[in-house]
């Protein structure tokens, strides 16, 4: 199976247990900490290496940073979508937004360009035609209209909802929210330990379905399942 299509078989939240086990990061970083909706839930794991752009939305031409040469723009996003699907991670420097970088016409120029949705410190629109599209679509609100909306810069560094992301990071998102896989952490032996870690888990679970169901017995399986829980390279615990 292709890596990536792997990292879809789990969770977001399964697979920020197992990035945990590797030790690469400390346990309260590498996922968003600010309040982000999933709009397509029901799309599943989105999968991408990020792609990073920052936009205005609220300052009009004459007090805007410029804007960048789309067509160049566009060249860029196009050399990177040749190593696997890009999600473009856009970072709105005005707070609040004065108006939404993402709607269709955005969505389908990007989608063409290699990318399978956006993870966005700002607003988006055009929600029923970016559900057609099938464009996952991570944002932290919502705007009926664009704005002064500009992009003015790409490949830097930005930050969404608390979670710094560059360029070529690998991200996983669902409904819970975005994970940043470290670039350590080989994606196959991450993947070996989310499912290991769901079926650990699922032993307590039938414990505490059991019809004979005493504390007892849960102790007994929480012990059992702690001592056998995935230990990476980098750590001797969970």
């Amino acid at each position: 199976m292709d890596p990536l299509d792997a990292l879809r078989t789990l969770t977001v939240p399964t697979l920020a247990n197992a990035v945990e086990v590797f030790g690469a990061v400390p346990a309260n970083a590498g996922y968003n900490t600010q309040p982000l909706t999933c709009h397509f839930p029901s799309f599943g794991t989105c999968v991408g290496y990020a792609a990073t752009v920052t936009a205005t939305t609220d300052r009009a031409p004459d007090v805007a940073p410029d804007p960048i040469d789309e067509p160049e723009y566009w060249k860029w996003l196009q050399g990177m979508a040749g190593a696997g699907p890009l999600i473009l991670v856009l970072e709105d420097l005005d707070r609040p937004p004065g108006g939404a970088m993402w709607g269709e016409w955005n969505g389908h120029v990007h989608h063409a360009l290699g990318c399978v949705g956006t993870v966005t410190q700002g607003a988006v629109r055009d929600l029923d035609a970016l559900e057609r599209l099938g464009f996952h679509t991570f944002a932290t609100s919502v705007s009926v209209a664009h704005g002064y909306g500009a992009f003015v810069g790409y490949g830097e560094p930005v930050t969404v909802a608390g979670l710094p992301i560059a360029t070529g990071d690998l991200l996983v998102a669902d409904r819970h929210g975005v994970l940043r896989i470290p670039a350590e952490i080989p994606i196959a032996a991450l993947v070996v330990a989310g499912h290991e870690i769901d079926r650990l888990e699922s032993e307590i679970f039938a414990c505490t379905k059991a019809p004979d169901f005493s504390v007892e017995q849960l102790e007994h399986a929480q012990e059992s399942v702690l001592a056998r829980w995935p230990r990476g390279p980098h750590t001797g615990g969970r």
